[in-house]
């Protein structure tokens, strides 16, 4: 099989290299169809170029003869053995001179040679110290390696680094990265062989929503590879334990002795799972085990044709089993799919649609609901509650919303008074917040009432109203309020062990850490949510992005740009996730800026058109309204400030008073008219605009952006004549507990770059503690390899060297050139030398010339 994948996949497997050189024997371990072929030619090609020899085999039926394959092995490895077998080789090997032979011998295809070689290999492994193997195997089972494991001499490169990662996945098949795409690609779960197929059915015309399914081109070259290729090998046990094992997505050992009674269930599963490679393992309440979806549903298929209608029977014994261990959301499905479709309503009822969304999560709510007939949705409230919920995480918002009234108005349209308000109620409170709407006065007062009338041991209702609460003050900019309410809302589900509540919790309580600046806490708050994506929730691959694109941020806030924007892909699938705007509008400017910063403002223009178009399609003005914002900082930050400045007088924000869910954007318009106005050298009304900014940003706890101020106040001080007042504030900004953020130095360009080589060259820096000095010393670094003609050089034209800048500094101050001298410990003729290249530099004449153009360039600091 050929594999293109793009660049990725190739560099991780040549990366294996050194790997396979500190290790005796290396076991590339994986089903049929993962690539361990191409593969070990990589890894021999990347071993070779390092100066080591090499030699290969490829196996075949004909090596079940011994003295056949040792024969082969020789005339490999260049040796002449006395006698064909595992001694006389390895005796070979170690009595011939070692730089005229192979260190490593690379053998493909051991599985042909049926079950007679692997043993005969062991031999040779252990009988030959001095010669490294590297294994390709489906099974790889080779015995009496026990004291070359003990010793961590043996290596095994198994499907999880053979199969390709989703972004490998998406580049391979070639395909818009839409919804119907990616739940393709993760049904494939990196499978080399099941992507080729699934590509070849795309091909052929299948649509990504049946690609794999029954009728589709794909789906009959993947049943016939996985039956021939992958179940035909099996021993019948194992092949019949898979079969039976499959009516459920996952299970534990008990689950498959109740399945299976008549297997030897712990044989089987230490085959299919270490040997075979079919079996994966998670622990989550327990341990479950499970097949990759595409070999299930295949596997599904032959067990109903053997059991006919009996598989309703089936499905009625794991209902009970799930109830019985608390696998509510299970029980649920599989009393669906036995089609007691009453019975599935009383159990949605019974536990409540909140209940096992915020404990379970959405996948199996998702396939109940896909699975029941139309009418019991239709008039089941409880279903529709469900069906919502689902719809919201698709990121169907506005759908979600109108199914909402739909229930409404069908249950008498009656709002609920303060303190009684039910699911339907707190599930549009949480949509209004997802679509970016108004949000009713004094709602968070209102949702505090209804906490304080809910049972205390109702632990999912505290937790969710907990967690609304958390979500509009988020909105509306009440940072303290959201902590607190995140906080209790993390108390209340980690009582329920509701890993889903959980997780969108730590999300909010990221963002909000992050607009208090408190970066340290938002990294523990995302590394807590990834854990449970992870751990708790591998086939919902959309949660896992959502951390990838909060994780952007802080790396991008902390000027690990690099690092930053390799997560950025993620904000294609984010866009129509669950409502989460912040996050991707935050991608955005973090595209942006990094797109600024590399390839200049056409580059970055091009991320905001892009923010448009997304705007558009989802329906969402306000990331319309960021990305205009966006573009007039573009275009202040480049200097075209007349463009700028038109761009901002275009852009109108309404404000709501105490309930402003559009506060984002009305300081974010009012920090880019503040640059702009200090780019124009208009101080009086930077210094209004900025004391303005600075009364609310502290009013409302926004550390970051009090920070921000801050800069922005060091740059007008600066500019406006007042250098060793802007040195001050940029001092104590770099020792304060609110230190703005990397990207918040870096962004302000040229005019920061000025200022703050000003301040590492000037005695006050020495008031610095050693965290800003490094924190200095970094920033100056970075912002020197983009404007390295204006700092510390002579560039000619308009730009000042260091001490031509000093002596600059010295005359706007009134100093003589004696005093000065004297000062900087240099002659009075040096700086009359400075000062006449002062002068032509700046087109002057006189000192007092001089002062007025380096005050009109903002050069006097």
């Amino acid at each position: 099989m050929t594999i293109n994948a793009g660049d990725g996949w190739s560099r991780r497997i040549d990366d294996l290299a050194p790997r396979i050189a500190r290790h005796h024997v290396t076991l590339l371990r994986a089903p049929a169809g993962h690539g361990k072929s191409v593969a070990l030619d990589r890894l021999r090609a990347a071993i070779e170029a390092g100066g080591e020899r090499c030699a290969a085999l490829l196996l075949d039926k004909r090596d079940a003869d011994l003295s056949r394959f040792f024969r082969r092995v020789a005339q490999a490895l260049g040796v002449d053995p006395a006698q064909p077998d595992a001694a006389g080789v390895a005796e070979a090997v170690e009595v011939g001179a070692a730089d005229d032979r192979p260190a490593l011998l690379f053998l493909d295809g051991i599985d042909e040679a049926g079950d007679v070689l692997p043993p005969a290999l062991s031999d040779l492994i252990l009988f030959a110290p001095g010669l490294r193997f590297v294994i390709a195997s489906r099974e790889g089972n080779l015995p009496g390696l026990a004291k070359l494991r003990a010793q961590d001499r043996v290596a095994v490169i198994g499907p999880d680094q053979l199969g390709f990662t989703r972004a490998e996945a998406l580049a391979f098949l070639g395909a818009s990265e839409d919804a119907d795409v990616l739940r393709l690609v993760d049904r494939c779960e990196g499978w080399p062989i099941l992507l080729k197929f699934v590509r070849d059915g795309l091909d052929a015309g299948d649509p990504p929503t049946l690609a794999g399914d029954m009728g589709s081109v794909s789906a009959g070259l993947i049943a016939d590879f996985l039956d021939e290729q992958i179940l035909a090998p099996l021993l019948p046990e194992d092949a019949d334990f898979l079969e039976r094992t499959a009516v459920v997505s996952r299970f534990t050992l008990d689950l498959a002795r109740l399945l299976a009674p008549e297997a030897a269930v712990e044989q089987s599963v230490e085959r299919l799972g270490r040997a075979a490679g079919l079996l994966q393992a998670r622990r989550l309440n327990g341990l479950w085990y499970h097949v990759n979806p595409m070999l299930r549903a295949t596997l599904m298929r032959r067990f109903q044709a053997r059991i006919g209608s009996d598989v309703r029977r089936v499905h009625r014994m794991i209902e009970a089993w799930m109830i019985e261990h608390d696998a509510v959301d299970e029980a649920v499905l599989h009393a669906c799919l036995a089609q007691d479709y009453d019975e599935c309503v009383q159990l949605v009822r019974r536990f409540g649609p909140a209940n096992l969304s915020m404990r379970y999560g959405l996948r199996t709510l998702r396939s109940v609901l896909a699975a029941l007939p139309r009418h019991y949705l239709d008039h089941e409230p409880a279903l529709g509650i469900s069906e919502a919920l689902v719809l919201s995480k698709e990121g169907r918002v506005s759908d979600a919303r109108r199914l909402i009234h739909r229930l409404r108005d069908k249950a008498g349209g009656h709002a609920a008074a303060a303190g009684a308000l039910g699911d339907l109620d707190l599930l549009d409170i949480m949509l209004a917040c997802h679509a970016d709407q108004p949000l009713m006065p004094g709602l968070a007062d209102r949702l505090s009432a209804v906490a304080a009338a809910l049972p205390h041991d109702d632990v999912i209702h505290q937790g969710w109203v907990q967690n609304l609460i958390c979500r509009v003050h988020l909105s509306l900019g009440n940072f303290t309020h959201a902590a607190a309410a995140g906080i209790a809302a993390e108390h209340y589900y980690a009582r329920s062990d509701s890993r889903y509540g959980q997780f969108f919790v730590h999300l909010h309580l990221a963002s909000t850490r992050s607009w208090q600046g408190l970066y340290d806490q938002v990294g523990s708050h995302i590394d807590s949510a990834e854990s449970i994506a992870v751990q708790h929730f591998p086939e919902d691959p959309a949660m896992a992005t959502l951390c990838r694109l909060l994780r952007a941020e802080l790396l991008f806030d902390q000027g690990q740009a690099d690092l930053g924007i390799d997560l950025l892909p993620a904000l294609q699938s984010a866009e129509n996730n669950d409502g989460w705007l912040d996050l991707f509008v935050s991608g955005y400017r973090t595209a942006a800026l990094h797109a600024f910063r590399g390839g200049g403002l056409e580059a970055a223009l091009a991320v905001t058109r892009r923010g448009d178009e997304a705007a558009l399609r989802i329906g969402l003005p306000r990331l319309a309204l960021v990305m205009q914002i966006l573009r007039a900082e573009l275009l202040s930050l480049a200097g075209h400030r007349n463009q700028a400045g038109a761009a901002l007088r275009a852009i109108r924000v309404p404000s709501n008073g105490e309930d402003d869910a559009r506060w984002r954007e009305r300081l974010a318009l009012g920090i880019a008219n503040a640059r702009l106005l200090i780019h124009s050298r208009q101080f009086r009304r930077a210094t209004v605009l900025l004391d303005t900014l600075e009364g609310e940003c502290e009013r409302r706890g926004i550390g970051r952006l009090v920070a921000k101020v801050g800069l922005l106040r060091a740059l007008l001080l600066a500019c406006s004549g007042s250098p060793q007042r802007a040195i001050a504030t940029l001092v104590e900004l770099l020792q304060s507990a609110q230190q703005p953020s990397m990207q918040a130095f870096i962004e302000e360009g040229e005019l920061m770059a000025r200022l703050c080589s000003l301040v590492a060259h000037h005695s006050q820096r020495h008031a610095l503690g050693p965290e800003a000095s490094r924190f200095l010393a970094e920033l100056s670094e970075r912002l020197g390899q983009s404007y390295e003609h204006v700092i510390d050089r002579d560039a000619g034209g308009s730009y000042l060297s260091a001490r031509e800048r000093e002596i600059l500094l010295s005359l706007a101050q009134g100093e003589s050139n004696k005093s000065t001298a004297e000062r900087l410990n240099v002659s009075e003729a040096t700086v009359k030398f400075h000062l006449q290249r002062i002068y032509r530099k700046l087109g002057a004449h006189n000192r007092v010339k001089a002062i007025a153009v380096a005050q009109q360039q903002g050069l006097l600091y």
